[in-house]
């Protein structure tokens, strides 16, 4: 046998080994670039809040659709949504916001009749994550707890 065949035949196995992780890298391309993420946040997600305040029970869905730097941190929707939406009572608005020096978790939201509501999360360990819930209506203002999760 000619000597300058036999480390070509010899690396032949080598090759096919090959096959799979090269399977494996174009087939993670052609899915895409994972989705954007801040914190617990992920593009695609949807977070259920609730929590009683108030004397009744309060619950909110909110979807992360996209993910945008703002003043506070990462958020569900730019400053400039959130100032007008709240500025004008928007019901149906929802916002997350992940600020990650602090590393707490937000949900904002206007209800139907023009309240609005903010469950604010420090501590970030396990699912559902507990935190406070405010609610501002009338010129008052009210305090519960409440547990968000995502779906």
């Amino acid at each position: 046998m000619n000597l300058k065949v036999l480390p070509l035949l010899l690396t032949l196995p080598l090759l096919g080994a090959c096959a799979p992780v090269a399977s494996l890298l174009a087939n993670a391309e052609a899915d895409g670039p994972a989705p954007r993420r801040a914190g617990p946040l992920v593009v695609g997600q949807t977070w259920t809040v609730s929590g009683p305040v108030d004397s009744r029970t309060v619950t909110q869905s909110v979807n992360i659709t996209d993910l945008v730097d703002v003043a506070d941190g990462t958020a569900s929707a730019n400053g400039r949504d959130q100032a007008d939406a709240f500025g004008a009572g928007r019901a149906g608005f929802t916002v997350a916001t992940y600020d990650g020096s602090r590393r707490t978790l937000r949900f904002d939201w206007i209800a139907e009749n023009g309240a609005t509501y903010s469950c604010r999360i420090d501590t970030l360990l396990s699912q559902p994550y507990q935190g406070e819930l405010t609610l501002k209506t009338g010129g008052r203002t009210a305090t519960g707890t409440c547990s968000a999760v995502s779906n």
